[in-house]
């Protein structure tokens, strides 16, 4: 698999605009989607871990692996997905810390309630440098307008309904961990943000894509399942202390 910004463009020393405009003619997105794309490198918002490890495994033959489990209820491990990460590594060392040397790493997370992929984290990074303007123009391409307003950040939000908002934000998570919350009124939150290496290059970039409505549904049963794990511990232990009571 060649080097570079493979979601952007895939290999070679010139990085062009037009390499970029036409490394993004594959998708066609309908019109009327508000955020045309709900993928990353391939990777898709709802996947399930067997699919996302399938298309991480046939991007970069040099990716080395992480793989996180949930746990369950005893503390143990359980065969529950919780995260898959994949990198090229910078050096003899691991991959499990953020490395913003790397030429290419990607963490997806999963629900622990649907097994489904719900945040999407991206991290690329390129000596040569990458053309800022040129890659910009092929996220808009593959993403929609950019509803931010700070140079070097890319911003596509949708609330709940599926219509473009300036809230919503989708950087609460990263390669340490998963996302810490959603809210309930959002959708769908992209981020990209570039590294600035001189004017109009950038040394690589950071992306994020969320789901709210998965996470926010995955919190929702996990919080009822352990309210119900609360009473039925309080319960036994009731229990197991009901015919301790002294005689008054």
């Amino acid at each position: 698999m060649e080097s570079g910004v493979s979601f952007f463009l895939r290999g070679g020393a010139r990085w062009s605009a037009a390499a970029v405009l036409a490394a993004f003619a594959a998708w066609s997105p309908p019109a009327a989607a508000q955020l045309l794309a709900t993928d990353v490198a391939g990777v898709k918002l709802g996947a399930t871990a067997a699919e996302v490890e399938a298309v991480l495994r046939a991007h970069d033959a040099r990716f080395k692996f992480i793989k996180v489990f949930w746990q369950g209820p005893d503390g143990k491990a359980t065969t529950a997905v919780a995260a898959i990460k994949a990198a090229v590594p910078t050096g003899p060392g691991d991959i499990s810390a953020l490395d913003f040397k790397r030429p290419d790493g990607i963490a997806v997370y999963f629900g622990l309630s649907h097994g489904r992929a719900q945040a999407i984290y991206r991290q690329v990074a390129d000596p040569r440098g990458i053309p800022q303007e040129a890659t910009l123009q092929g996220v808009i391409q593959k993403y929609g307008a950019d509803l931010g307003s700070y140079p070097g950040i890319y911003v596509r939000n949708t609330d709940a309904s599926g219509k473009a908002t300036g809230s919503c934000g989708a950087s609460n998570f990263g390669w340490g961990g998963p996302p810490g919350g959603a809210d309930l009124p959002c959708g769908k939150a992209l981020r990209v943000q570039f590294d600035p290496k001189a004017p109009g290059v950038a040394a690589g970039l950071q992306l994020w894509l969320l789901d709210h409505q998965l996470v926010f549904a995955d919190l929702k049963v996990q919080q009822s399942q352990r309210q119900v794990a609360g009473r039925e511990a309080a319960r036994r232990s009731q229990d197991a202390i009901r015919g301790n009571k002294p005689t008054l």
